[in-house]
């Protein structure tokens, strides 16, 4: 399956500052994982020391977060689209 991956701002300097990576992957974690073979290190940004996705990470399929899926484990399908968005916080109360 060839998904369509979006790439964050601060996650872009690991993709050659790419904004959207194509890779080829049938679950979420297989996808993360052809993603950290293209761009090494970028495992480091979305898995914690165990290999969880930590709760600042989320992880979105065709606007979905996983959390409402099958988590690493959803089945993707040729043209789906996967976001990883890491939390954002700072600013003024």
């Amino acid at each position: 399956m060839v998904v369509q991956v979006y790439i964050p701002t601060p996650f872009r300097r690991f993709t050659a500052n790419r904004e959207q990576v194509s890779v080829e992957g049938e679950t979420v974690r297989a996808v993360l994982d052809a993603l950290d073979r293209a761009y090494p290190g970028f495992d480091h940004l979305v898995y914690d020391r165990e290999r969880r996705v930590p709760s600042h990470i989320n992880i979105y399929v065709n606007d979905r977060t996983i959390d409402e899926l099958a988590g690493v484990e959803t089945e993707l399908h040729d043209g789906d689209r996967l976001a990883v968005i890491p939390a954002l916080a700072g600013g003024e109360r």
